[in-house]
């Protein structure tokens, strides 16, 4: 059984932007995110097996993705998971609809899902106490492709690796 997920992928801009923000952060009152796992989490889909990780990987390849951009322009705190993380006040159709199908693609399977509503945001920190104030720019991420992403536990905390992607402009 592997732990996966549905996910944007950051390019290397917008990961700096990311690292940047998490290291303006007071790391003294809260455990950062590792900036290689920095992500836009599309469909978690929990422990899946074998089988099942074939039949996502070959029902994803059907999927027609639109490129997806999404401007996270507010830290939100978020008490009973004690995470901060980016949201955005504008929401984004092309995400919320790549989401959806995503996780149609998974209840389809049998894979029980989290049915609350979609809201695409970065997680920046975990064991946050209270709502943190930082002046940033807005960070435009502009999403190509979209990945399969198994979450692996090791000896320095949670990794997160990448199975498969799919692109918007298939080849």
């Amino acid at each position: 059984m592997k732990r996966l997920f549905f996910a944007l992928w950051p390019d290397e801009s917008v990961r700096e932007h990311c690292t940047g923000l998490i290291n303006k952060l007071d790391l003294s009152v809260m455990k950062p995110i590792n900036a290689g796992n920095v992500h836009v989490t599309l469909c978690f889909l929990g422990s899946v097996n074998s089988d099942c990780e074939a039949a996502l990987m070959a029902a994803a390849s059907e999927i027609v993705m639109e490129p997806v951009s999404l401007t996270f322009d507010q830290l939100s705190f978020w008490k009973v998971p004690k995470v901060l993380c980016l949201t955005s006040c504008l929401g984004d159709l092309g995400a919320a609809r790549l989401a959806g199908e995503l996780c149609a693609v998974a209840r389809s399977l049998g894979i029980r899902l989290d049915e609350r509503p979609y809201l695409p945001h970065v997680t920046l920190a975990r064991g946050v106490k209270d709502k943190v104030e930082i002046a940033f720019e807005p960070i435009v991420w502009t999403a190509h492709s979209f990945c399969l992403v198994q979450s692996c536990s090791t000896d320095s905390g949670v990794e997160y690796r990448v199975l498969r992607c799919w692109s918007a402009y298939p080849e």
